[in-house]
């Protein structure tokens, strides 16, 4: 283990540096390559354009806004990047030299100039090395096009040493060192001040090149002492960084921890077989008999009773869970018994709870026929109340067939076309042959059709529809129930589902809380879900699962 994790810290370290050194040369490379854009776009800038053609025809005024402009611009280049020293406009047939760090226009640099007039490749080699300061230079026209035409203007910028070698230190390991080394251009940066031992770095940029080459970080030994060196070259700035650390700073740490980890471990091996023999003695045995008794409790059997010899802590948990037991034998037919009647007498309840209105206008529509001597009407009506009544008021079963179930829902719908035959019309359709026998709980698809006649429906004037339908899906009995209200919305739907999660009273949509909240109490799932139908109308699904029955009856039948 110790092996292990002493390779997984150096191959943390290994990546770090790896890693860092991709991180600088990429910010490196955006930034200077930012650098070398703008400092093309300014080739076509209209006032350096004009001070180099004409010049002569200006007048001294509009020389003098034309260079200050120009300043601005070079003094907005410096600024781009912390990594630009300088940026500097030549203009030979003026005899100037405008300068970002320069508070007045300077006179021309003839060696300065001749030395940055060279051609570069600017997205492969763009610097220039002149007097030991690093340049990225663009003459117009550029000498390799018109070898013989002497440029008409050149604009440059020197990039700072000092901002790189800052930059570098905080890309640098202590104990290591971070250099930038030119190729075509022989320059070094490195991280802070001193010595640059030029000899060391050839020889560990030739090593990290072909550690790069492997995607990977070479051990290289200088002077009988090891290094690890990595090594990161960038072919669009033709350069390469380079860092090296040495290997006995890297693992320093690891040997004082390995020292003490195995002399830790010699006083730890002995420390834990005298303290795990004497744990097996005091406390295991015990522990062990208790665990086992625990888990016969588990298995329900609660006439357990466990001794212990000795008067100690065990002695007093042995005794405690001697009494629990005897307490749990009484709590569990106690709690049983309380959840089971808790919620026969709620499912009693909600059944009971019956739209008084609907009687009140059943009565009025008789009394009106019976008023108009529509005899036939009469019995036809009271046939259908007799039946409704009928079977609300049964004190039997709680669970009916599903087919009893939609019989009552249709004389219910029979009551209703006497009131609302102008206006809303229920469709049935045949109830699947073997879903007929399949046991529902009585009272729950009537509830959903009077909800559509008293909100999906209330302001239909002509044309309103209610449809049942049945399906047997993955384990589940599924009827719905689709209005064509045409009033329902997102908003709506999410206030009727969020009253269905609310355990407290409801004033409005009681039916379907109603059927809701029995469904889940019977059966431990199923229940309502909500919809908007074809003509945003409110679609209502009752489903109720029939794998789960058996077992959640026998659960509560077994308190």
């Amino acid at each position: 283990m110790n092996e292990t994790g002493s390779s997984h810290v150096q191959k943390e370290i290994t990546d770090s540096l790896v890693s860092r050194s991709s991180l600088y040369m990429n910010m490196l490379e955006f930034d200077l390559d930012s650098v070398i854009r703008q400092l093309q776009e300014y080739v076509n800038d209209d006032d350096l354009l004009k001070l180099t053609s004409s010049s002569e025809v200006m007048t001294e005024i509009e020389k003098m806004q034309s260079q200050l402009r120009l300043k601005s611009r070079l003094d907005l280049l410096k600024r781009s990047s912390k990594f630009v020293e300088n940026a500097i406009a030549f203009i030979p047939e003026m005899h100037r030299t405008i300068s970002a760090n320069a508070n007045a226009i300077g006179s021309f640099d003839e060696e300065q100039f001749e030395a940055l007039t060279k051609s570069t490749n600017r997205f492969e080699s763009p610097f220039l090395l002149w007097r030991d300061r690093i340049f990225i230079s663009i003459p117009y026209p550029d000498p390799a096009v018109a070898s013989r035409q002497r440029p008409v203007f050149l604009l440059a910028v020197e990039i700072s040493r000092q901002e790189l070698g800052m930059m570098l230190q905080e890309f640098t390991n202590e104990g290591g060192q971070t250099v930038l080394v030119g190729n075509k251009q022989p320059f070094i940066i490195r991280a802070g001040t001193g010595e640059v031992n030029e000899e060391l770095i050839g020889d560990f940029q030739r090593a990290g090149t072909e550690a790069e080459e492997s995607k990977g970080l070479r051990s290289v030994t200088w002077n009988d002492k090891s290094y690890l060196v990595v090594t990161k070259h960038s072919s669009r700035l033709d350069m390469s960084l380079l860092m090296y650390v040495p290997e006995s700073k890297v693992n320093a740490s690891l040997q004082v921890y390995r020292f003490w980890f195995y002399v830790l471990s010699a006083m730890s091996v002995f420390l834990v077989l005298l303290f795990s023999y004497s744990i097996y003695l005091i406390i295991h045995q015990p522990l062990k008999r208790l665990v086992r008794s625990f888990r016969r409790i588990e298995q329900g059997q609660f006439n357990l009773e466990v001794s212990y010899p000795l008067a100690d802590e065990f002695g007093y948990l042995y005794g405690q869970f001697n009494g629990m037991v005897k307490r749990l034998d009484v709590l569990v037919h106690e709690v049983y018994e309380q959840q089971y009647l808790a919620r026969l007498a709620e499912l009693r309840h909600l059944q009971s709870q019956i739209n008084p209105h609907f009687l009140y206008n059943s009565y009025f529509i008789l009394y009106r026929m019976a008023q108009q001597r529509d005899h036939d009407n009469v019995i036809y009506f009271t046939k259908h109340l007799g039946e409704y009544f009928q079977y609300i008021t049964r004190d039997g079963s709680d669970e009916v067939p599903l087919a009893s179930e939609i019989h009552h829902a249709r004389t219910y719908a029979e009551i209703q076309s006497i009131r609302f035959a102008e206006r809303i019309m229920v469709e049935f359709d045949e109830v699947p042959e073997e879903l007929h026998s399949f046991p529902v709980p009585r009272l729950i698809v009537q509830p959903i059709i009077e909800n559509a006649y008293n909100h999906g429906l209330e302001n239909k004037r002509k044309g309103g529809l209610i449809t049942v339908s049945f399906q047997d899906k993955q384990g589940t009995t599924q009827i719905t129930i689709t209005d064509n209200g045409g009033n329902m919305d997102e908003e709506k739907l999410r206030e009727l589902q969020a009253s269905l999660l609310d355990k407290g009273p409801s004033t409005e949509h009681t039916g379907l809380l109603n059927v809701h909240r029995r469904i889940i109490i019977k059966y431990g799932g199923g229940g309502l879900t909500l919809g908007i139908g074809e003509e945003r109308g409110l679609t209502v699904t009752i489903s109720i699962p029939r794998e789960t029955r058996n077992e959640h009856e026998s659960l509560a039948h077994s308190g």
